[in-house]
């Protein structure tokens, strides 16, 4: 080999592995999905007593069978796109915002992913975009204008709202949220067969601490909703039943029922892997988020 190619090669070693190293990769793909709700709208328009099913054939089904259904979390997804949307003025305008700042969604998405890929490495990935069911505006807006769900260890979904204040930074710590459900997803889908109620507290416990340690600036309201006070009874009363693999309850306390206070379940799982965290500060993001809820539990300040 003469010394250009040598030259060449040790180029090409160097940038590859500068590429592997800042997150930088060209297989990553964003997929708005906005095209099959206004297909939905077109035909809702011609006959709008046909709501439901219209939905089913434009929307739920054709998104589903072609992007969801192979995903670990397939059947999550399905009941997250499942509702039919009646307001369909409301619906035009989510689209149309979403069109808007499409370069903007774009470039927050790209950046989030490989700031996250700088501690934790998940390749391929790709991240769909929704409008907002207007259904679920309010709650959207709780949450700063975007909703986030891991779909499986290499999709995302995110709903966003550009007309609510503050959705921009909140869709970069999204991202990283759920770039972190994606990784631990990759290496640990299916090595229990029980999805415990403490498994779900340290599960989104770890998508916010890793959030925030990407953008600490960005407050989720979620990891707030409760006192410390609040946290202590909350934690007193769900004690009992961290092994519980009712699924029904297992909502309840994450979101809030009339048993238990909004986003409860979110509040302390944060505080959980915070203090954890704060206990075993030498502790590495890939290994804690591969750490298994017990021993994240038995860091912390909880027992």
């Amino acid at each position: 080999m003469n010394k250009s190619n040598k030259i060449i090669l040790l180029t090409f070693t160097l940038l590859s592995s500068l590429v592997s190293s800042y997150g930088q990769t060209t297989s990553d793909k964003i997929i708005f999905l906005t095209d099959y709700y206004e297909t939905f709208v077109e035909e809702l328009n011609a006959d709008d007593k046909k709501v439901d099913s219209i939905y089913n054939e434009k929307v739920l089904t054709p998104i589903y069978n072609r992007y969801f259904k192979k995903s670990e979390y397939s059947a999550i997804v399905k009941d997250f796109i499942a509702s039919p949307i009646n307001n369909i003025f409301e619906l035009k305008q989510s689209i149309d915002r979403i069109s808007k700042n499409k370069t903007t969604i774009e470039n927050k998405i790209i950046g989030a992913i490989n700031k996250s890929r700088l501690s934790i490495f998940n390749e391929s990935l790709t991240i769909y975009v929704l409008p907002v069911n207007p259904n679920l505006k309010q709650v959207i807006a709780e949450m700063s204008g975007i909703m986030g769900l891991t779909a499986g260890s290499k999709q995302i979904i995110l709903t966003i709202e550009p007309d609510i204040l503050g959705w921009e930074n909140m869709l970069e710590y999204a991202v990283a949220h759920e770039f972190n459900h994606a990784y631990w997803t990759n290496l640990n889908f299916g090595k229990s067969t029980n999805w415990t109620l403490l498994d779900y507290l340290v599960f989104e416990g770890k998508g916010d601490c890793f959030a925030h340690s990407m953008y600490p600036s960005v407050i989720a309201p979620w990891t707030t909703a409760l006192t410390e006070k609040q946290i202590s009874d909350l934690w007193n009363t769900i004690q009992p039943n961290l092994q519980s693999t009712d699924i029904g309850l297992q909502m309840e306390i994450m979101f809030g029922s009339n048993n238990y206070p909004v986003w409860g379940g979110y509040s302390v799982g944060y505080d959980i892997v915070r203090t954890a965290l704060e206990n075993n500060k030498s502790l590495k993001v890939e290994y804690w988020t591969n750490l298994e809820a017990v021993n994240i539990l038995r860091k912390s300040k909880y027992k």
